[in-house]
């Protein structure tokens, strides 16, 4: 009877790809990757200081009409 070799679990497949990357690498992916979950938490619960000026419109709804001077 053949035997069939058990294919490599994945904590050894990422051990192993993780052991060819230089630790500098390793250190500064993990650091980009806890910058950016940091940011987007950030973003999603945390409330802006002040609301918006009464005299500015919100983002992409501006008209020619703002620029035309009476």
């Amino acid at each position: 009877m053949a035997r069939h070799r058990k294919p490599p679990a994945a904590p050894a497949l990422l051990r192993r790809a993780l052991a060819a990357v230089p630790p500098a690498q390793r250190l500064a992916a993990g650091l980009a990757l806890a910058s950016a979950l940091s940011a987007t938490a950030v973003t999603a619960f945390v409330d802006p200081a002040a609301p918006a000026a009464p005299d500015r419109s919100p983002a992409g709804t501006s008209s020619l009409a703002q620029f035309s001077r009476d």
